[in-house]
């Protein structure tokens, strides 16, 4: 049975996408079998493997709106042991028909993934920057959940309204649900500022933060328009080591 890892975080830009790409594939190059989900309609996932989410057969949108079973949306990768399922909303029209039928029925997802999760050893959910219905129906489903905190900005406020979130999904519907850890992102080791935040963030969280932190790096950013995850377009990068490394300590916990 898969570990289903729910990368969320209510806040843009702070490396949700990157991080659930990246360390999906780190998985799978360490020979564990992966999966990674575009639960975002925004689908960086399909971007960051070439795919494009609306010309797929099958994604997200079918296998919970239209019910088509979970295998037929799976899309294989580059990468061995590494697949993929895209979220492939074509317009406003169908993601809202997305947002709706998970609010109507909030175990969906969860059902989902059921019917696929004994091929995988981890499946990562790449949520939205919201708490919506598809955020909170991927902490239903997942066992745990990865909260990337920006390196150059931190805030307990946002961190806060989260833990909210999570513990009363956890009351109510997913009471195994844990924090798998926070991953500072888009550190820059050079700064002042980066150090402070780190040190704030270990204060107020203690042994949940990751040791594992990613660097501000170009090559990171460079590798979606590469349609590759970093560890295929450039495997000696820091960007590929640090997700290598986050990779081991979440496989070896």
């Amino acid at each position: 049975m898969a570990k289903v890892i729910a990368v969320v975080s209510q806040k843009g830009g702070v490396g949700k996408t990157t991080t659930a790409v990246n360390l999906a594939a780190s998985i799978a190059a360490l020979e564990a079998r992966a999966l990674v989900v575009g639960i975002d309609p925004q689908c960086g996932v399909s971007t960051s493997f070439g795919k494009d989410g609306k010309s797929v057969s099958y994604g997200v949108y079918n296998m919970i709106y239209h019910d088509i079973p979970t295998t037929e949306a799976i899309l294989n990768t580059d990468i061995q042991f590494l697949d993929v399922i895209v979220n492939n909303t074509a317009n406003p029209e169908e993601e809202d028909q997305l947002v709706q039928a998970l609010r109507k029925d909030r175990f969906k997802l969860k059902d989902k993934l059921a019917e696929i999760d004994k091929f995988y050893d981890y499946i990562l959910l790449d949520c939205p920057p919201a708490l919506n219905s598809l955020t909170i129906s991927s902490m239903i489903a997942a066992n745990s959940l990865l909260v990337p905190v920006q390196g150059e900005f931190f805030s307990m406020d946002s961190l806060g309204k989260l833990l909210r979130a999570a513990r009363e999904v956890a009351k109510r519907y997913n009471q195994s649900l844990f924090i798998e850890g926070f991953l500072l992102t888009m550190v820059n080791y050079h700064t002042n500022l980066g150090k402070k935040i780190s040190e704030n963030l270990k204060r107020a969280m203690g042994d949940k933060v990751f040791t594992t932190s990613i660097p501000r790096t170009v090559r990171l950013a460079e590798a979606p328009l590469m349609k590759k995850p970093i560890i295929l377009f450039d495997i000696n990068s820091s960007g590929s080591k640090a997700y290598l490394s986050l990779a081991q300590e979440i496989m070896t916990k």
